[in-house]
C-alpha cells in the first residue's frame, strides 16, 4: 500500500497575526496583514507558494565541531592513528570552556535564527 500525505493548507484570513509567512527562496518573512496589504498594493507573487514559516534556532556544539576538525585535520595527512591520539588528549572540561565561548559570540539571534516552511501551505483567500 502506497500512503501518500495530504499537505495541511491554512486560509489567509485565518492565521493568526503573530503568524510569520514565506516562500521557498525567499529572504524575507511577513506577517498575514502585510502580505495581505502587498496583496492590495498590487505585488505579484505568482508563482510563489506561500508557508507558515517556523522558527528555528541553531545552536553551536562544542564537541561536534572539535571532532568534525580533527577528522578534517586526519583526512587531510596526518599520520595513522592521530585522530585517536587527538581525541585522547579531550576531556569533558575543555569542551566545556570552548562551549562556553561559543554560546557567548553566538548568543544573539544574528547567525543562529532561522525559518524553515514547515508550517502549512497558505491558501490566498
Amino acid at each position: 500500500m502506497i500512503e501518500v500525505k495530504v499537505k495541511e493548507t491554512v486560509k489567509l484570513s485565518e492565521l493568526p497575526e503573530g503568524a510569520l509567512l514565506s516562500y521557498e527562496d525567499a529572504h524575507f518573512t511577513v506577517s498575514p496583514s502585510e502580505l495581505r496589504q502587498r496583496i492590495a498594493d498590487g505585488e505579484s507573487f505568482e508563482p510563489h507558494t506561500w508557508y507558515v514559516a517556523v522558527e528555528q534556532r541553531w545552536k553551536a556544539d562544542a564537541k561536534h565541531m572539535i571532532e568534525r576538525y580533527i577528522e578534517d585535520e586526519y583526512d587531510n595527512g596526518m599520520y595513522e592513528d592521530w585522530d585517536n591520539r587527538a581525541k585522547d588528549c579531550l576531556r569533558p572540561e575543555h569542551f566545556e570552556r570552548i562551549q562556553a565561548v561559543l554560546d557567548e559570540a553566538f548568543k544573539d539571534d544574528y547567525a543562529t535564527k532561522y525559518w524553515m516552511l514547515d508550517g502549512p501551505e497558505v491558501i490566498i483567500d
